[in-house]
């Protein structure tokens, strides 16, 4: 691992722990992760001009923290320009015109349709509400944007502020949100709301993709480190005192002492509560209460020729299936060039508890129940999957359940030569984890 005394110790190399080390290349760092690979759950892997997607794959314009990192690294992003709310419901496809008007098109009972409208057009009005209330006011630090947006709405569950729902209309709200790991019975009321807000625009949600899939941001952000980067590493303590930071940690199988002036840990929050030595005992306490939901997710690779139905579409809610979502990944890439080559590439994905039913499930086994469900919807790909991979991820992405908002200040605090950063300490998904870790990385370089 080099010398024994480091600037600065990363420890985590997903997207939170590499661009922290990104801001501070040009000091002795040294990034510890526990798995065999970097990324954490952004994962991607080129197929000629396709790529393969098994993790997060929409992030914010220019001015959100992933956008300005993507203009730093020179990597490049493109606006989708496809369609974000087709639905595909009992074998019918809607990918068009005003969503209000979904019921009316979608094989649904009358009354369920009048359910769906009536709460559709109550969601609506509450989107609004949230869209003026998170709209960042001159000279406002994130975290105090942040802060107005997880008390937005958290007294209550999504399912208390929206009323119980038939279930028919049920399975529509829920495959939408439980995309963030929560069910709407257990996810805070405002949490909810923003990620129709993050889902129905386009302009002030996520709107955009990593032309060439987002590992090549995870690569080039960890390319500057190099063997500094140090796989298969499980770190056991953190320990600071006035001069500095310790870290106890085994290294492929042999324990090792390393120590820094400064430790940014980027792991999940109960990991974090575990290793991290001398805690306030209301630090410890919010870490341990941050919750999270399993994910399972699906790529496809197929060989398909001509012009197809799905080539305008990008996400596809798969309402009452074993899936919760459909992702068309080539449609930011269709854009971009001329002609259309040969096959596509679809992303599928169980969250929650539908990852929880079928958890027990062989990889195969889980991949052919995708394969048939991809095949449901779109049954002209039958015959063309040439490739497909599975990702299981658990703990997967951490979710504001209802009183989340109370324990952000104490996740907020300082610790010393200890800097936390994850997306855990937010709802922006990997914003939150960038601006968290470039804050920490700030903080630190002063440090050092």
């Amino acid at each position: 691992m080099g010398p024994a005394q480091h600037d600065v110790i990363v420890i985590g190399a997903g997207i939170a722990g590499l661009s922290a080390a990104w801001d501070l290349r040009d000091h002795d760092v040294v990034v510890l992760e526990c798995g065999d690979r970097v990324g954490g759950r952004i994962r991607s892997e080129t197929r000629g001009e396709h790529w393969l997607n098994l993790g997060a794959h929409v992030y914010g314009g220019d001015d959100s923290a992933v956008g300005r990192l993507l203009t730093e690294t020179g990597i490049v992003g493109g606006d989708i320009p496809g369609v974000l709310t087709a639905v595909s419901y009992k074998g019918r496809l809607v990918a068009d015109g005003p969503l209000e008007l979904y019921p009316l098109r979608l094989p649904i009972s009358l009354r369920a349709r009048v359910q769906f409208i009536r709460v559709g057009l109550r969601l609506r009005k509450l989107v609004a509400t949230y869209g003026a209330m998170a709209k960042p006011r001159p000279d406002e630090q994130s975290a105090a944007l942040q802060q107005r947006m997880l008390d937005f709405m958290d007294d209550r569950s999504f399912t208390e502020a929206l009323g119980v729902l038939p279930p028919e209309v049920d399975a529509f709200f829920r495959c939408t949100l439980t995309r963030g790991t929560g069910e709407p019975e257990q996810i805070a009321a405002g949490y909810g709301v923003g990620y129709f807000h993050l889902a129905w625009n386009k302009e002030d949600g996520l709107g955009r993709n990593i032309v060439g899939g987002p590992q090549l941001l995870i690569d080039q952000l960890a390319a500057p480190h190099g063997e500094h980067i140090r796989l298969g590493v499980t770190v056991q303590s953190v320990t600071q005192d006035a001069d500095g930071v310790t870290v106890g940690c085994i290294d492929n199988g042999t324990p090792r002492m390393l120590h820094a002036k400064v430790a940014i840990v980027t792991t999940p929050s109960h990991i974090a509560a575990e290793i991290v030595q001398g805690l306030p005992s209301e630090v410890d306490a919010a870490l341990r209460a941050v919750t999270y939901g399993p994910m399972i997710s699906a790529a496809f690779l197929t060989d398909e020729e001509g012009p197809q139905r799905w080539d305008g579409i990008y996400a596809i809610a798969t309402p009452g299936r074993a899936t919760s979502m459909l992702f068309n990944m080539d449609n930011v890439m269709r854009s971009r060039i001329d002609g259309r080559p040969a096959g596509s590439s679809f992303m599928s994905y169980s969250s929650a508890n539908l990852a929880r039913k079928i958890a027990n499930q062989t990889d195969e086994e889980i991949l052919d129940l995708y394969q048939r469900e991809l095949e449901t919807v779109f049954p002209e790909l039958r015959g063309h999957v040439v490739e497909r991979q599975l990702h299981r991820v658990d703990p997967g992405i951490p979710f504001p359940f209802v009183g989340r908002a109370k324990i952000q200040p104490a996740l907020m605090q300082s610790l010393g030569r200890v800097y936390l950063a994850g997306d855990y300490l937010g709802t922006w998904y990997a914003d939150t984890s960038v601006w968290t870790a470039r804050q920490a990385a700030a903080s630190a370089a002063l440090q050092t």
